[in-house]
Parts: structure tokens; C-alpha cells; sequence
């Protein structure tokens, strides 16, 4: 079920009657039973798939407390990785084959299509984390149950935040109802409904009908639809995560932030400390470090840096886009260590040529996750050079690319906690009416969240 659906609403309503009625120690049992359904609710079948998973790796974590044996570790990811590889590439794998002359006759055509389960990656990671962190620390006094529950917790078990446990488990058993954190999390679901339908889901009908027919639109028309993606991309996943951070503080549990002003960045290794931060850190602590993290030479730092970002982009999809799209943002950290940042006496000027950098690093990587294929990214490049008049919407594109910088900004000088200072409950009611007469006067295009096929 979406976050922004009726369904949801029902269904988060009853847990949360349901969970603040009972008794301390029947609370997580009852998230456990919410975390089930809501995962069984998509797919009963990929709902066994995933509670299986997940024992298994509670038995390889087990036998890691036993003996941390390296060969234990070994087995349980790669376990957990090789069903992240069948599910999310071996599709592509074999249509690859299909498409070769000569092929369409084997048996590959007779099989079903492979479905990829919902969250896979998500859940994959965190798995991995808490099996790394097994064998590095101590994860002792961490049940079965407790374990199963951080896993399948439904606020963030879709499209993250990627927790640790560390982010968790110390908040089991010590959950509160306390009216700051339900304001809080109102203003934040209130955030995130507003990120993603006002803005992403508009912005997306502007856009999508450039980004189906490439060939059919204007030089300028495929520069707007790159900016308007790069508005929707993040307006839908840190909308998602706005909401899934309120559902799980309305709960009594704060999960990790996961964006911070990230069209703010002067800098890219900047931009990936505000942008999807727990797939950075995670990327950075499970995979950078191991590999030698930057006490390395600079060739074997940069080489590091390429691979790091280059897999992170093909976790994201198994398309040579991607890979493009990870390549190259890994190329522009490594230039940026390389050469540094602008460094002038006029700090104006190093901010605002900084900025535009990124900006524009960052639209060259939006077109490549976007066409999400070689066709549609060649399509996109030929066009760009069509002669032609811009044939959308430019006024609402222009408000909805300033609404999400004016979002951005708020969040960057935190401006709810800092600079609001009368009643919060005033303020929440106050924001509900605007938002709601916002919905009712404009046309409503329920889409799914962006980051829900990966």
C-alpha cells in the first residue's frame, strides 16, 4: 500500500489505536503482526520469501555470536547478495539473451517473468549491516522477535531510511507518547503529502509525456524535463521518507534522517552527505572502508571512489544508465579531491560557482537515472538539438522548481523549530486546511513512490 493512499491512512489509524491501547510489552508484537500485513497486503508469496530470508540470516548471525568465523560472514552475505542479484538482474540477463538473433526459441521464453520483490534492496542492505556488524561488534542481547521486527518495521520498510541497529534497538521497550513528538511528526507527514503530491506528482505530469516521446519534443522541452525531474526525484523520495519518519515517530521511534538540503550543496562530496545519507553512509562504512577507505594511495583512493559510486548506481537498476550515473558522480569526487573546490578570496563567488557545479553534475546524472535505459537516454541526447517551441506548463514548472528550493531552504535553517514559535497544534491545523484546499482545486495523479522499484 502507498503512503500517500486512503489504505494506508486506514491501516496506520488502526495500529496506532490498537498500538497506544495495549500494555507496554504487547507493543512490538503488535507492529510485528502491522510489519506482516502490510508487507503480505502487496504479495503473499514474496511475504514468505522475505520472512524466510530473514531467518535464515538470524541463523547466520547466531553461529556469528558462536565463532566469528570469516567463513560464516562470507556465507550469510553472500547469501543475501545472490538473492538480490537473481531477483533484480537476472531478468535483464536473460532478456539480453532473447534479444540476440537466433535465441528466441529457447527455453527461457517458457519461464515466467521475475518479479522483483518489493524492498529487496532496502531490506538486503540492512540484513547485510546487522551481519557485518555481528562479526565486527557485539550484537548480543538482540532476539529473534526483536530482530524480525527491525527488519520488516513498516515506516521505513518500503524505501528506508537503511537503518543500523544502533538506530533502533535502544529505543525498543522505552517508546513514549509524548505531544512534541506527534507534532513533529504531523509537521513532517504534513511535509512529506505536500512534497509528494503538490510537487512531485504535478511536476511529473508536466514531464512524463517528454521523457515517453523524446523524439517528439523540443531541444528546450528536454532541458526543462531534466530540471523537472531532478525536482520530482526529490520531492517524491524525501517525501516518502518525511512521511515514513512521522509514521514511525507517531509510533515513538525516531529513524534516520535521510536528506538534508541537498540542492543546497557547494560541493559533491557535500551533496552526498545530504543526499539519500543512510545509502552514502552505509556505501561508505560496508563497502569504501573495507576496500581501504582513503588511507590508500590516491590511484587505489580514486580507483575506491569509482567502484564505490559505480555499484551504488547499479544498485539502483541493472542498466548501463545506472552504472553511467554512479560512474560519473564517482568521477566528479574524484575531481573535486584532485583539483579541490573554488577557493577565492570572494566567498559570494566560491558559493556561487560551487553551487552551479553540482547543479549541474547533478541534472548530467538526473538524465542518465531517469532514462533508466540506453534508448531512451539516446533519445533524450538526439533530441536535444531539435528546434521547436517549449509546449509545456511554464508557469506551474516554474512554481513547483521554486516550491521545491522554498521547502529545501526551510529545512536548511530549520525553520518549523527554530523560527515558529507559537502553538504547534495551531500551526499543523492551520497547514492541514491549506494543503487540503491546495488538493481539492488541482488535478490528482496518485503515482507510486519513485524509489519503490528499487
Amino acid at each position: 500500500m502507498w503512503f500517500n493512499s486512503l489504505d494506508y491512512l486506514l491501516f496506520f489509524l488502526v495500529v496506532y489505536t490498537i498500538y497506544w491501547s495495549v500494555p507496554s510489552f504487547l507493543k512490538k508484537y503488535i507492529l510485528l503482526f502491522a510489519s506482516f500485513f502490510f508487507y503480505a497486503y502487496w504479495n503473499l508469496a514474496f511475504f514468505f520469501h522475505f520472512l524466510g530470508t530473514t531467518i535464515f540470516s538470524y541463523a547466520i548471525v547466531s553461529l556469528l555470536r558462536k565463532e566469528k568465523k570469516k567463513s560464516i560472514l562470507l556465507i550469510g552475505v553472500g547469501a543475501n547478495l545472490l538473492n538480490l542479484i537473481f531477483f533484480k538482474y537476472s531478468q535483464s540477463f536473460i532478456n539480453g539473451i532473447l534479444s540476440i538473433p537466433g535465441n528466441e526459441d529457447l527455453f527461457f521464453t517458457s519461464l515466467p517473468k521475475i518479479i522483483l520483490p518489493l524492498a529487496i534492496s532496502f531490506y538486503t542492505f540492512q540484513i547485510i549491516a546487522f551481519i557485518v556488524d555481528t562479526y565486527r561488534t557485539d550484537t548480543d542481547g538482540i532476539g529473534f522477535i526483536d530482530f524480525i521486527l527491525f527488519i520488516f518495521f513498516f515506516p521505513q520498510l518500503i524505501a528506508g531510511p537503511i537503518m543500523r541497529h544502533s538506530d533502533f534497538f535502544h529505543q525498543l521497550g522505552k517508546v513514549e507518547l509524548k505531544l512534541a513528538d506527534t507534532q513533529e511528526a504531523l509537521l513532517r507527514i504534513i511535509s512529506g503529502v505536500f512534497k509528494k503530491v503538490l510537487i512531485a506528482d504535478q511536476m511529473a505530469r508536466i514531464i512524463n509525456p517528454i521523457w515517453n516521446d523524446p523524439t517528439s519534443s523540443s531541444g528546450s522541452e528536454i532541458f526543462l524535463a531534466i530540471i523537472g525531474f531532478s525536482v520530482q526525484v526529490y520531492s517524491d523520495f524525501s517525501g516518502y521518507t518525511d512521511i515514513a519518519r512521522g509514521s514511525a515517530l507517531l509510533l515513538g521511534y525516531r529513524i534516520p534522517e535521510n536528506f538534508r538540503s541537498p540542492y543546497f550543496s557547494l560541493s559533491f562530496s557535500e551533496l552526498w552527505s545530504r543526499w539519500h545519507i543512510t545509502l552514502s553512509t552505509w556505501l561508505r562504512d560496508y563497502l569504501f572502508i573495507p576496500l581501504g577507505g582513503s588511507r590508500v594511495t590516491n590511484t587505489r583512493l580514486y580507483f575506491n571512489t569509482l567502484v564505490v559510486m559505480s555499484l551504488g548506481g547499479l544498485w539502483h537498476g541493472d542498466t548501463y544508465t545506472f552504472f553511467l550515473w554512479g560512474l560519473i558522480h564517482g568521477t566528479f569526487l574524484i575531481l573535486e579531491r584532485r583539483w579541490g573546490v573554488i577557493n577565492t578570496r570572494n566567498k559570494l563567488f566560491n558559493s556561487c560557482m560551487g553551487w552551479v557545479l553540482v547543479t549541474i553534475g547533478w541534472l548530467i546524472g538526473a538524465l542518465m537515472f531517469r532514462s533508466g535505459n540506453w534508448e531512451t537516454f539516446s533519445a533524450m541526447m538526439s533530441s536535444m538539438t531539435n528546434p521547436g517551441k517549449v509546449k509545456i506548463y511554464w508557469q506551474t514548472f516554474i512554481e513547483l522548481s521554486l516550491l521545491c528550493y522554498a521547502i529545501q531552504f526551510l529545512e536548511l535553517k530549520n525553520f518549523f523549530q527554530e523560527k515558529i514559535k507559537f502553538n504547534q497544534t495551531a500551526l499543523i491545523l492551520i497547514l492541514s486546511v491549506v494543503m487540503y484546499f491546495a488538493i481539492v482545486r488541482i488535478k490528482i495523479q496518485q503515482d507510486q513512490f519513485i524509489y519503490f522499484q528499487f
